[in-house]
């Protein structure tokens, strides 16, 4: 208790006594936080953008090997009320190669359902898909 007292009154004797260049201090701080944040946010997203696009497969082809028939069927259901093509686009897209699926740059192929949770992430939450894993 009485370190808490103390650490209190050398706190305020702090205060009194440079209030004026902590006043200056903090403002510059707050200056420089204003300034440096739009860079730090924008770190951030592509930071975790990265991490999405370098985990992001792996995690969503984990979770669709555990999807059961009736998962596939519901977002399957649900690209059809949208009346969307099978890989979620307008009924009349064309693709290169036939598919979106196919990756020409390095030659592989990704699920249908790995590629639609990519595109549509919202459909985890909407369709309450952790409830058909098998």
């Amino acid at each position: 208790m009485k370190f808490l007292l103390f650490i209190i009154i050398i706190g305020a004797i702090v205060g009194f006594i440079w209030h004026d260049d902590l006043k200056v201090w903090l403002d510059d701080f707050g200056k420089q936080a204003e300034e440096k944040a739009p860079e730090w946010i924008s770190q951030g997203l592509q930071n975790s953008q990265a991490w999405w696009e370098a985990e992001g497969q792996t995690l969503t082809a984990e979770f669709v090997d555990k999807l059961s028939e009736q998962g596939k069927a519901k977002i399957d259901q649900w690209l059809e009320e949208r009346n969307l093509n099978q890989y979620g686009d307008e009924p009349e897209t064309l693709y290169a190669g036939g598919t979106p699926l196919f990756n020409e740059e390095t030659g592989e192929v990704i699920n249908r359902y790995v590629y639609l949770l990519k595109k549509f992430p919202e459909l985890f939450k909407n369709l309450n898909l952790a409830d058909y894993l098998k």
